[in-house]
């Protein structure tokens, strides 16, 4: 769905604003679906309670337990490991472990955008289009609970609320009437791309509840009401050491109950990575030699202003104890950079996407 509204400010200026909006259905995604999970009709079929202790004891018993046979069950067929577990037998499919449809057509997607641009067209020697985008990614492709998907809406996991895109070309007119200072200093072109937008959502933890070791499927971490998701007050504040610094909060999540699904969405509008400008920068020349023969020169410039790129936080396991070297750099635990695998560790942990250039030529005849 499109809807645009577009006005011309003068003859070379143009701005559009839109809402722009989309819904897909039938995404190919297997995660959404396990058909030899032990679900909880089965375990009802079979007397079993995930809120009671004793019960959750003899799921991840063996079957061949003492208690297990008490409640009378059985081998699922002649030659079933003994070394397995209850939960295993009450599979569909005993022999087989997480079975998955390739192809299910289960996952399902939201977009709703507001796109405002601006363009100026070529003249003076500008060319200029700016965009701005204020956005709202959804999807239903990654579950916390199999048995509820319907319930599992959440961001996409590379969503970003807020873009803004520039790109620019200026060619230096030839001002002199210096014939050799109008070849020299004219004609050359300078152009770039300059884009801002939000930060990626950070995962939410797994649990560490062993839900995987009663019926076969892990789940998340709940979030805790009214405890800060960061332990500084802004990722993109430039104020902290990252290597010597914890930014996520352990506090902020909890296990589920023993036995008992997470509720947390897999990705939060709030808990998102820090900002990363992309600032591209070049400038060149097209020089005719005679009429069908030029040749172009051209400098090219990525990340120009030389913008520290830090690396992926670890925030997948809260209770993971913290751990420094004898400098003081993190070197493990919950909501640390991993800044040991980047070069130049001791000035903030600069990875090899730090400024650089290439100088282009070509000679076309």
């Amino acid at each position: 769905m499109n809807i645009s509204l577009q006005r011309e400010i003068s003859s070379n200026l143009v701005v559009e604003a839109a809402y722009v909006a989309s819904r897909s259905v039938w995404l190919n995604n297997s995660a959404l679906i396990d058909i030899n999970a032990v679900t909880p009709e089965r375990l009802a079929a079979a007397g079993l309670n995930l809120n009671l202790a004793a019960d959750r004891s003899l799921l991840r018993s063996t079957i061949t337990n003492a208690g297990v046979v008490a409640r009378g069950f059985k081998l699922p067929y002649a030659g079933f490991p003994t070394g397995q577990t209850l939960s295993q037998a009450l599979r569909p499919f005993p022999q087989f472990g997480s079975l998955t449809v390739s192809g299910a057509p289960l996952g399902n997607a939201w977009y709703d955008a507001l796109q405002a641009k601006v363009t100026k067209r070529f003249s003076h020697g500008v060319e200029l289009t700016s965009s701005f985008t204020w956005q709202k990614e959804l999807e239903m492709n990654s579950v916390n609970d199999v048995f509820n998907r319907r319930n599992q809406k959440n961001y996409a996991s590379a969503s970003q609320p807020f873009q803004f895109v520039t790109a620019f070309n200026y060619e230096v007119p030839k001002l002199t009437a210096n014939k050799m200072v109008r070849e020299v200093v004219g004609g050359w072109t300078v152009g770039g791309v300059l884009r801002y937008a939000s930060g990626t959502p950070i995962a939410v933890p797994s649990s560490n509840n062993s839900l995987n070791g009663l019926l076969q499927r892990g789940t998340r971490m709940n979030r805790v009401a009214g405890e800060p998701l960061f332990l500084v007050s802004n990722l993109n504040c430039g104020c902290f050491d990252p290597a010597r610094t914890f930014v996520l909060n352990p506090k902020a999540w909890s296990d589920p109950a023993d036995g008992q699904w997470g509720v947390s969405a897999a990705y939060y509008g709030d808990y998102r990575n820090r900002r990363q400008p992309d600032e591209q920068l070049s400038f060149g020349r097209i020089f005719r030699i005679r009429e069908r023969m030029t040749f172009q020169v051209r400098a090219e410039f990525f990340n120009v202003f030389n913008r520290t790129v830090f690396p992926a936080i670890s925030g997948n396991n809260p209770t993971t104890s913290p751990l420094a070297d004898s400098l003081g750099r993190k070197t493990g635990g919950f909501g640390f950079y991993n800044t040991a695998s980047a070069g130049n560790v001791q000035t903030g942990g600069i990875i090899p996407t730090s400024r650089n250039g290439q100088l282009v030529g070509r000679f076309q005849w």
